[in-house]
């Protein structure tokens, strides 16, 4: 690929922007990349293979960068992007895993050094502890999930837990340090021949578009009893109390918010745009200054407290803490009830927008048709449309109740375009550009030391 970054082809595919799954998260969370069990990912190392033979690859500052974490790293890239071991498209891979590690060690080393950046230790036993349950979850069971932590190269869970303690804890004070000097990091221009170049170069590897599901669906909400509703907002005047008398947001977030999304990160939403967010929350997100704590405000996940951090003109950042409703299997019990009229109704004829029209009034997001990528379909929803012909209805059960889903085909399936990629790819060459740029500022005053060799495995 005459030194362009298999790894950022790759990625382009996963940031094809696809619409949202209604309003079924009001909060929407961030994929994280997780190890797979081991008959679809490669094992790392076994611990007999490091130690007293690992070698040094880099110093960076008082950190090392060992052989061993560069190898288990490159392995796991290349079971992510399909990249077969041994040919020359592993070893650019290991190449750019090598300079991506080094390159995330110079700016945690420059982030210690910064005195304004603090580091949550809950926030890292947090966020430790949800990744942990996430992986485990990809086991058949607790026997195959222990027994593959003894095969590896930790050799217990103890020893993992620790070892991806550390690297929580480098990614946070890595996301803090860049997010402080964000206004230092600014796109670098980058030309159409740049843009078509990529393209020719890597087209093979940007492979082609996934197939899609297109559906329309109608949110069927439970609706908690007046004793729930009335439990639910006086905790939220609770927590808005505690926050104006001085508490800190994130302290409060990771104690009392439903919201597994967000709670880890202290209440953190990032960024998003309109038609992101159910309504209620997106009207008070995007009517409040910054820093103002605004609520309670109900949506059907329950009452938020909510916090706009920061604000750009079509944007904003924002933090919350949900107060959910207590629901009863009665109330889940009258939503299906419900589901099932409606999707009796459409089964005999109804007209979906009319539907649309009066049980969403002023919901032109949620009303249009949604078209995903067939792996980003929530099984729920996969299980309701599997089998649906167009225009045929089904129910999938969600958190909040359950929603009354209609097909509308499938498509996708083909290659990429160059015209459907290209701004991503020159979104994304501008954006390694910059922070490559920034990096190497931050090298002129932070000892690095390469001993690896320039030659790949």
């Amino acid at each position: 690929m005459s030194g362009r970054r298999v790894a950022l082809a790759v990625a382009l595919l996963a940031g094809v922007p696809a619409a949202a799954i209604g309003q079924e998260r009001a909060i929407p969370a961030e994929p994280v990349p997780l190890p797979a069990p081991a008959d679809s990912a490669p094992r790392p190392a076994p611990s007999s293979s490091v130690g007293l033979q690992d070698r040094i690859l880099a110093i960076v500052g008082e950190h090392l960068l060992l052989e061993s974490e560069w190898r288990e790293q490159t392995a796991l890239l290349a079971g992510q992007y399909g990249v077969p071991e041994g040919g020359p498209e592993y070893r650019e891979l290991a190449d750019q895993a090598f300079e991506q590690m080094l390159q995330d060690l110079i700016i945690y080393a420059a982030a210690e050094r910064d005195t304004t950046i603090q580091v949550d230790e809950d926030q890292v036993r947090d966020a430790t502890d949800a990744e942990i349950e996430q992986i485990r979850r990809r086991f058949p069971s607790e026997e195959a999930f222990q027994e593959e932590l003894r095969q590896s190269q930790w050799g217990s869970l103890a020893g993992y837990r620790a070892d991806l303690m550390d690297r929580k804890r480098r990614e946070l004070y890595g996301e803090m340090f860049l997010q402080t000097h964000r206004d230092e990091i600014q796109p670098e221009p980058v030309t159409d021949v740049e843009v078509r170049a990529f393209w020719d170069e890597n087209r093979t590897v940007i492979g082609r578009r996934p197939e899609t599901v297109r559906f329309e669906e109608i949110p069927v909400v439970l609706e908690p009893d007046a004793a729930a509703h009335d439990r639910a907002r006086a905790r939220a005047e609770e927590v808005l109390a505690e926050l104006k008398a001085g508490r800190e947001f994130e302290a409060v977030a990771r104690q009392f918010s439903d919201d597994p999304g967000s709670r880890t990160q202290g209440g953190d939403l990032g960024w998003f745009g309109r038609g992101r967010m159910v309504p209620s929350f997106e009207n008070a997100a995007f009517g409040a200054p910054p820093g103002e704590l605004v609520g309670p405000v109900e949506s059907p996940f329950g009452f938020h407290v909510l916090q706009v951090t920061e604000q750009r003109p079509d944007e904003v950042r924002a933090r919350h803490v949900l107060i959910a409703f207590a629901r009863t299997d009665a109330d889940r019990a009258r939503a299906r009830q419900r589901a099932e009229e409606l999707r009796d109704l459409i089964a005999a004829g109804a007209d979906v927008d009319s539907l649309q029209a009066v049980l969403m009034p002023g919901d032109s997001a949620g009303a249009a048709v949604i078209e995903l990528a067939s792996d980003q379909l929530p099984e729920v929803y996969a299980a309701a449309l599997a089998d649906a012909a167009p225009g045929e209805p089904g129910i999938a059960e969600t958190g909040t109740g359950f929603s009354v889903v209609v097909s509308r085909g499938r498509g996708g399936g083909g290659e990429f375009t160059f015209e459907q990629v290209a701004p991503r790819i020159r979104q994304q060459l501008a954006a390694q550009r910059a922070q490559e740029r920034f990096v190497e500022r931050l090298r002129g005053d932070i000892y690095v030391d390469i001993r690896r060799s320039t030659q790949g495995r």
